[in-house]
């Protein structure tokens, strides 16, 4: 392999890559699109107008065969597209060349794009990134590394490629979601996810939302987009059982195939303690120079292949048998096994069962197993590993030869340690490659949010008295119109918890207002309209061991690993100013949650679009322990696409104060006095006023209805807001509220809010 690659290099070619952009720009395309879910028939037209931004021109001006592991450190070509019209524009990105007989061959045109996997231009068929979605005024940004395989044959060196990168795909972009919600708003960290039933799991969804199989979100049937973000990691090599990926430095990889010239794989598994055992590899060998091959081995057993006797070999311990003959060839695939039961091995190629003999040997050894060289691990064979999978059970002659021939197809009863795809990757490149229905592990995330997309609401007691109730919003569920992109629709204005019904905000309203719609104020910060926004599905926990269930005396803290997932133990014991610090260092478009972003999410859930169904609402129940989780009855829309544990589990701070100063928060009784506070993370409340949406007093209705009478609002001295119900208290509610100071308590934790408009 070293002189092939010596021998290219003697005709090093200039590799010239013309990236010839088809631009939109300037170029519109008008469609009639309907612009309000309401009963009235508006109408406009949406433009299409992308701007394709070059980096400059890819040339390789030496070019030669190389590993992808090489061609993925090249610096990689820049293209921007930014959409500067109206319409969401659905697409797949091309790369284009021409069929002339100067023209590499475009199977050894190796292009990686972003975070995806490196494959051949032949086999993507043209198609570099596919199913992408640009919303009007977002920019995407793609990343592409080009080379030649390093199986490039001589024959096409010295040629030239000429290419062009064109966009194809529909302007007219229609969801599998037919609510009118707006397009979740992902951060670059954020894998789209859907619940499978079947199998009990979370799985890569269908960003695009236009394949049902793969469906991410469907808000009439109350199954609101649900993202997973996962923990940072250093490049692994993943096994498939998930218990034991491998960190190896610099390793050769291509096609996702490991290269063994002169360094065996060590694959762990100390202390084997089986007394069966079943091995099946695929590998190729590039070239045939010694005598044995060696596969697999711990310091108890061996498994290699000897090219004299053109047999392979099972040692155990003094002891070796031998199959029967079989002649491997060079650069062919070979699918190989055996089984061993302390007494019998059998040998498999392709399979089939090719022989079996008697060995009578212990197989347990504290030794790890290693590929690629002998039990004395100082000779390595050259080969080229693609799958490795060692069960700690006999698979049959008829499981080897349906699952193990020609395609793989992984058997997994058994199966403790597997690997298929050698290339080293963080855990959020490993998910990002790997196609949609990929099943993601919860170890792997850190954690998960939901979606609340922007949306109006009819009013019922605009005014927060007490029996004043123009609809039923209690028992048919609140009238909740979702609005497109960023727009308001609403015709009540509010600032400074003072609300009116003229855009100049000089009439107050009053019971007359009731029956009008008004844009939630969870969606429009000081600086920002937002589109929708992010809350975490479950409250936030923390796995460090400085604070944990039994010892408390560390989580008064801003530095414990943060988390917000499925089955986590709730963080408490620390107060809302050491939460905010712990949850800004996310990034600034992470906060605590405010007061009126948790009413958004109990005014969607308490709609058609959460747990009210035919005009009659169902009651979410309460967490009766602190375990995030436990129960879909638990979530804003009784199944698992909800958010969880805003009844019961632990109360919940929120960012909003009581303040007797104009615009100006009070940071009496807090812990806040000398930390910078951004004025788009907090409601502000003034004597005794409330903010329309917020979950508050509009719900002072029939003797305690929606909150069981269990709430207390914000004064001077108690000027903080905590939300929902505590475990095992029956009156716990998602609608409970209560003053509370800014202290540390075992009652009270909190919810992370991302808004990224």
């Amino acid at each position: 392999m070293l002189k092939f690659i010596e021998t290219k290099k003697n005709y090093l070619m200039a590799l010239a890559i013309f990236f010839v952009i088809v631009s939109l720009s300037d170029t519109t395309y008008s469609l009639f699109l309907k612009s309000d879910n309401t009963e009235s028939f508006n109408y406009n037209t949406g433009i299409l107008d992308l701007q394709f931004i070059e980096d400059e021109q890819i040339k390789l001006d030496s070019a030669f065969p190389m590993y992808d592991s090489d061609g993925e450190k090249l610096t990689p070509y820049t293209l921007t597209i930014k959409n500067n019209g109206t319409l969401t524009y659905l697409f797949d990105l091309k790369m284009l060349s021409t069929d002339d007989e100067n023209i590499i061959n475009s199977k050894y045109i190796k292009v990686k794009v972003n975070d995806n996997m490196p494959d051949t231009l032949s086999n993507l068929e043209s198609i570099i990134a596919s199913n992408i979605i640009i919303r009007p005024n977002e920019q995407l940004t793609f990343k592409i590394s080009i080379w030649l395989d390093i199986d490039t044959p001589n024959s096409e060196l010295g040629k030239k490629f000429d290419a062009k990168v064109v966009s194809s795909g529909s302007a007219i972009y229609k969801t599998l979601d037919s609510s009118g919600a707006n397009y979740p708003n992902l951060t670059e960290d954020m894998i789209p996810i859907y619940y499978d039933k079947n199998e009990n799991t979370w799985k890569k969804a269908d960003s695009s939302n236009t394949n049902k199989k793969y469906l991410w979100y469907d808000y009439d049937s109350s199954i609101w987009a649900n993202t997973a973000i996962l923990n940072e990691s250093s490049k692994q090599i993943y096994d498939v059982t998930g218990n034991n990926n491998l960190i190896i430095d610099n390793p050769t990889i291509n096609n996702s195939n490991l290269i063994i010239q002169e360094d065996y794989l060590d694959i762990g598994l100390q202390n084997y303690q089986y007394d069966k055992i079943s091995s099946i590899v695929k590998i190729k060998l590039d070239e045939i120079n010694t005598d044995n091959i060696y596969i697999l081995t711990n310091n108890k057993i061996s498994y290699y292949y000897n090219s004299s006797l053109k047999k392979f070999v099972f040692e155990n311990g003094d002891v070796k048998v031998t199959s029967s003959a079989y002649i491997l060839s060079e650069k062919m695939w070979y699918t190989l096994g055996f089984t061993y039961d302390e007494d019998t091995v059998k040998f498999y190629s392709n399979g089939l069962l090719l022989s079996s003999a008697k060995i009578s040997s212990k197989i347990k050894s504290p030794s790890s197993f290693k590929v690629g060289t002998n039990i004395n691990n100082d000779k390595v064979s050259n080969l080229i590993l693609s799958d490795i999978y060692i069960y700690n059970s006999i698979l049959t002659e008829d499981e080897i030869n349906n699952n193990y021939k020609d395609d793989i197809d992984i058997i997994y009863n058994g199966l403790i340690e597997g690997y298929n795809e050698f290339t080293p990757m963080t855990v959020k490149e490993y998910y990002l490659s790997r196609p949609n229905g990929t099943a993601i592990n919860n170890d792997d995330i850190n954690s998960y949010y939901v979606w609340i997309p922007r949306f109006k609401y009819k009013l019922w007691n605009v005014t927060g008295e007490s029996g004043i109730d123009s609809y039923n919003a209690y028992q048919n569920g609140i009238d909740i119109i979702f609005e497109r992109d960023t727009s308001t629709s609403g015709t009540i204005y509010c600032e400074n918890s003072n609300c009116y019904s003229d855009t100049l905000k000089v009439t107050p309203v009053n019971e007359t207002d009731n029956g009008k719609y008004y844009t939630h104020p969870a969606f429009t910060t000081v600086d920002n309209e937002l589109s929708g926004i992010w809350v975490s599905k479950y409250e936030v926990s923390t796995t460090d061991s400085n604070c944990n269930q039994t010892d408390k005396s560390n989580c008064q803290n801003t530095s414990l690993k943060l988390e917000s997932k499925y089955g986590g133990n709730v963080w408490s014991n620390n107060n809302l100013a050491n939460f905010y610090q712990s949850i800004k260092k996310l990034g600034n478009e992470y906060s605590v949650i405010k007061n009126s972003e948790w009413g958004a999410i109990v005014y969607l859930s308490h709609s058609k679009y959460g747990v009210c169904q035919n005009n009659t609402c169902k009651k979410i129940e309460a967490n009766n322990t602190y375990i995030s989780g436990t129960n879909n009855l638990d979530s804003t829309t009784l199944n698992i696409y909800g958010v969880y544990d805003m009844a019961g589990s632990k109360a919940e701070f929120t960012m909003a104060n009581y303040t007797t100063k104009d615009s100006e928060i009070s940071l009496t009784n807090s812990n806040f006095q000398n930390i910078a506070i951004s004025n788009n993370d907090y409601d502000l409340y003034y004597n005794n006023s409330f903010i329309l949406g917020d979950a508050t007093k509009e719900l002072l209705l029939n003797n305690g209805i929606w909150d069981s009478n269990n709430y207390s609002y914000m004064d001077s001295v108690n000027n903080w807001l905590s939300r929902g119900g505590i475990a095992n208290e029956s009156s716990s509610t998602i609608f409970n509220y209560n003053y509370t100071k800014d202290n540390a308590s075992d009652n009270l934790t909190t919810r992370i809010i991302i808004k990224n408009s």
